[in-house]
């Protein structure tokens, strides 16, 4: 039977590390593989921890060199973490998988489409909708105001991530696998979130959904880009996985603070990821350690507020926050 492969580079994700841990143990994940580099929020000894706890695998990706995202893929397809038939699936810390099928699990997910070998997931992007001050508390819960289903600008509104089986592909991209082993596009079996065929463009390239391959009826990924107004300039002064820190700002969360409609579909996994969440809570190791993530994350808040420039982002975001 297939294993279902997460795979995913981090740094200074501290604060939401268990959430989303939980969530993906919770809709059926087999492995979690992180990649993390460079952090100085406790990330790293968190992801230990749970490495010890046999909870994710843990790889230290740091490295003079850029581009941490292409190298932690690199370095996972070197590696024997996923099997010929085994699905990988590429997603990032903010990226939680939201199944609309069955138990809500990713054995449901493709159960439904038992034909299909790769299978792209549209995101639906998530807004801050007022949310200004950091908690510890589950993403899912603070952020519940989304993008429509047709709202096709900004671009990112239909970017998509891509899971797909091992053997049929050379290359992990950042939104879909390149290099396919294959020859024709009939033998990747591709569908988008609604089960239904993608088109035969996409043998070529493109990273985002179009009119013609938008689908939400199995499967979105709910995509939680900016989080509160004070977690955004964290996320501002550690930079993106491949693009650099400038990339952030006034003009990124206009585009992506997206609150046109609630959605709480996810909600559906929650009695099952608090429960996992609650359980790893109780090992007092990684309680302490996500504490001091949590902790740190607070000191690095203030310590961005007392900045001049990134004081200025936070007069611009509050106004923008709604």
């Amino acid at each position: 039977m297939s294993r279902f492969v997460i795979v995913t580079p981090m740094k200074n994700e501290g604060p939401f590390i268990l959430e989303w841990v939980a969530h993906n143990l919770a809709i059926g994940a087999d492995v979690i593989a992180v990649f993390s580099n460079d952090c100085t929020d406790g990330s790293d000894a968190l992801l230990d921890r749970l490495d010890a706890m046999g909870k994710v695998r843990h790889f230290d990706n740091s490295s003079p060199r850029p581009a941490p995202q292409r190298r932690a893929y690199r370095r996972f397809l070197a590696m024997d973490l996923a099997g010929h038939d085994d699905w990988v699936i590429p997603v990032d810390a903010d990226e939680f998988i939201n199944v609309h099928t069955g138990d809500h699990s990713l054995r449901a997910l493709t159960g439904a489409v038992p034909e299909a070998r790769t299978l792209s997931m549209t995101w639906r992007l998530f807004g801050n909708a007022g949310v200004v001050t950091y908690e510890d508390g589950f993403l899912t819960d603070q952020f519940t105001r989304a993008a429509a289903d047709m709202t096709r600008r900004p671009p990112q509104a239909w970017g998509l991530k891509t899971m797909f089986h091992r053997g049929l592909w050379g290359h992990i991209g950042v939104h879909r696998p390149k290099r396919p082993t294959v020859e024709s596009f009939e033998a990747l079996h591709w569908v988008n979130g609604s089960g239904r065929p993608m088109p035969g463009r996409y043998m070529e390239g493109s990273w985002r959904s179009g009119p013609d391959s938008v689908g939400y009826e199995l499967v979105q990924l709910n995509h939680y880009a900016l989080k509160s107004c004070e977690s955004y300039l964290v996320k501002k002064a550690r930079g993106r996985a491949h693009h650099g820190g400038e990339a952030l700002g006034l003009e990124y969360w206009q585009k992506m603070n997206q609150t046109r409609i609630e959605d709480r579909s996810i909600d559906a996994i929650r009695p099952a990821k608090a429960a996992i969440h609650d359980e790893l809570l109780s090992d007092p190791e990684l309680r302490r350690l996500h504490a001091a993530c949590c902790a740190r994350h607070r000191e690095m808040i203030a310590g961005l507020r007392a900045r001049p420039d990134f004081d200025a982002l936070m007069q611009a975001l509050l106004p923008a926050a709604v």
